[in-house]
C-alpha cells in the first residue's frame, strides 16, 4: 500500500506543479484582451504617422501647377480691376466739357452715366465756386455699383453764378453762366 500511496502522492504533486504555473482561471481572456489592445494601439500609431506625413507633404510642398494657377487668378483679378478703373477714368474725363466765349461759360454734362436723369446731377454754388456732383446706382443680379462724381470750378468776380441757366438737350445738361463786362472796358 505504501507504493500505491506513493504514486498517488506523485500524481498529486505533478498536478499541483502544473497548476502552479497558472493559478488564474481567466488567463486566456486577459491574454487575448492585452493582445487586442496592443494591436489596436499599434494600428492607431501607424495610421497617425502615415496621415501626419501625408498632410505635411500636401501642405509644405505645393505643386508648381498650384503656384501657376494662383498667379493666373491674381493676374485676372488685377486685369479686371484695371479695366474697370480705365473705363471709369475714360467716362469720368468725358463727363463735363467746358467752353468759354466772350459772353458766357457753357458747361455740358453728359447724363448717360447718370441714367439720363437730370435729378442725379446736382449743381450748387458758393460765392465764386460752382460745384457739379453726380451719383448713379447700377444694380445687377449679384451686386450693386455706385458711381459718384464731383468737380468744382472757381470763377472770377466778373461771373455772377446767380444768373446761370440750366437746360436739358438730349443726353446733356447744359449750364450757361453769363460773363458780366466791367463798365471800365
Amino acid at each position: 500500500m505504501d507504493e500505491n500511496q506513493h504514486t498517488t502522492e506523485e500524481i498529486t504533486k505533478t498536478t499541483n506543479i502544473e497548476h502552479k504555473i497558472c493559478d488564474c482561471p481567466t488567463h486566456p481572456f486577459w491574454k487575448w484582451l492585452c493582445i487586442g489592445i496592443l494591436i489596436f494601439l499599434g494600428a492607431f500609431c501607424a495610421s497617425y504617422v502615415l496621415l501626419d506625413w501625408h498632410t505635411k507633404a500636401i501642405m509644405l510642398r505645393p505643386r508648381e501647377n498650384d503656384f501657376y494657377r494662383i498667379m493666373q487668378n491674381d493676374m485676372n483679378i488685377a486685369n479686371k480691376m484695371m479695366k474697370a478703373e480705365k473705363t471709369f477714368a475714360q467716362n469720368g474725363s468725358n463727363l463735363i466739357h467746358m467752353e468759354q466765349t466772350k459772353d458766357n461759360y457753357k458747361i455740358k454734362i453728359d447724363l448717360k452715366p447718370f441714367d439720363n436723369n437730370e435729378e442725379n446731377v446736382q449743381v450748387s454754388t458758393n460765392e465764386h465756386i460752382l460745384t457739379i456732383s453726380g451719383r448713379s446706382v447700377q444694380k445687377t443680379k449679384n451686386n450693386e455699383r455706385i458711381t459718384r462724381f464731383q468737380q468744382s470750378y472757381m470763377f472770377g468776380d466778373d461771373v455772377k453764378l446767380d444768373n446761370m441757366t440750366k437746360e436739358v438737350n438730349k443726353n446733356y445738361l447744359i449750364i450757361n453762366i453769363p460773363i458780366e463786362k466791367n463798365n471800365n472796358d
